[in-house]
């Protein structure tokens, strides 16, 4: 797949690019976050990227704040552009287990089929990168 990149004075202008991360565990089961105001509405870890971080920085950096959980060997599997806002969905190796500050991030985070995260607020994206999944042939409960 192509690697995007954007000139470094765009980067450092936070030009609008979000991030979310697929990590499976060896059941199958993909690591959901939940929203901060609805604990019933789940969806992929991620969230925007900073200024001066790339988009593989920044999925790092929400992966770790929304579950302490430290990812490597970062795959591009789904990257759109969409009201104004580029999206990458990266799917990547995980070492340890959710351990993230409540206080700071106050949401709740499981391991759970994949399906879950197609009926929230990002069902419409969670779809597309499920068929991405699929397609590239990756093991996940569905």
């Amino acid at each position: 797949m192509a690697n995007i990149r954007f000139k470094k004075k765009d980067i450092e202008a936070n030009r609008g690019e979000a991030v979310q991360v697929v990590i499976i565990n060896k059941d199958g089961e993909v690591c959901l976050v939940s929203r901060k105001d609805d604990h019933s509405d789940f969806g992929l870890i991620g969230g925007k990227v900073d200024a001066g971080e790339t988009p593989e920085q920044g999925a790092i950096r929400e992966c770790m704040e929304e579950t302490g959980i430290k990812i490597t060997n970062l795959r591009l599997i789904f990257a759109m552009h969409r009201k104004n806002r580029m999206g990458y969905t990266y799917l990547a190796d995980y070492t340890g287990d959710i351990n993230y500050d409540k206080e700071k991030e106050p949401h709740v985070v499981k391991w759970t089929k994949m399906v879950e995260a197609t009926k929230g607020s990002f069902a419409y994206w969670n779809k597309m990168v499920t068929e991405s999944m699929e397609s590239a042939g990756i093991n996940f409960k569905k």
